[in-house]
């Protein structure tokens, strides 16, 4: 066996080495990377609905503002956001109308002004697949469509015979993650 002979570089020689970009260290970067991640984990609890839903909040905090932007254009709605309608229609179906008023933002919304919904049973069946509307208006965060059963209270109504209605929800979100409903309507 004869002995291998080890190659030995001089010392005046540098060492070869590989090519490798520079890593710019900059001062505030791992700051700011916190705070983006801190922002992204806010808006995405935000987006999935971060609150129940229900209007009502501590009696003691300031009454939330509705916040519609950043508007909700394409997707499946969040659930806060199909929460808030199904309680709406839950209660309108039970016959307690003021407090699925409650529900509402728009002082100008139609359902404020109702003094009988004309319905004796309400429930959503379900929320209609990519119905998220491209633009749900200034002062709504989303708008999409809901499967809505009704049975009318009586013969003449503007619901028509007892069955299912396609009707379009606006929803915002309010300043403390809540949601509230500003419209529902036979139409986007």
């Amino acid at each position: 066996m004869t002995p291998r002979h080890v190659r030995r570089r001089p010392p005046s020689r540098p060492k070869r080495s590989r090519l490798r970009p520079a890593v710019v260290r900059r001062p505030g970067a791992p700051l700011a990377l916190l705070v983006a991640l801190a922002l992204a984990v806010c808006a995405g609890a935000a987006a999935c609905g971060g609150s129940s839903g229900s209007p009502g909040a501590s009696p003691s905090a300031a009454a939330p503002t509705p916040v519609p932007s950043p508007q909700i254009t394409a997707g499946a709605p969040p659930a806060g956001a199909v929460h808030v309608v199904r309680q709406f229609w839950k209660l309108v179906g039970e016959d307690r109308l003021s407090e699925a008023q409650r529900f509402l933002t728009s002082p100008g919304s139609g359902i404020r002004h109702w003094t009988d919904s004309g319905v004796s049973g309400a429930r959503v069946v379900r929320v209609v697949a990519d119905s998220v509307g491209p633009s749900p208006g200034r002062d709504a965060t989303i708008e999409f469509a809901v499967r809505v059963w009704i049975d009318p209270a009586s013969v003449v109504t503007p619901w028509g015979p007892t069955g299912t209605h396609t009707l379009f929800e606006r929803v915002v979100r309010m300043s403390d993650g809540s949601w509230r409903l500003v419209e529902s309507g036979t139409g986007p």
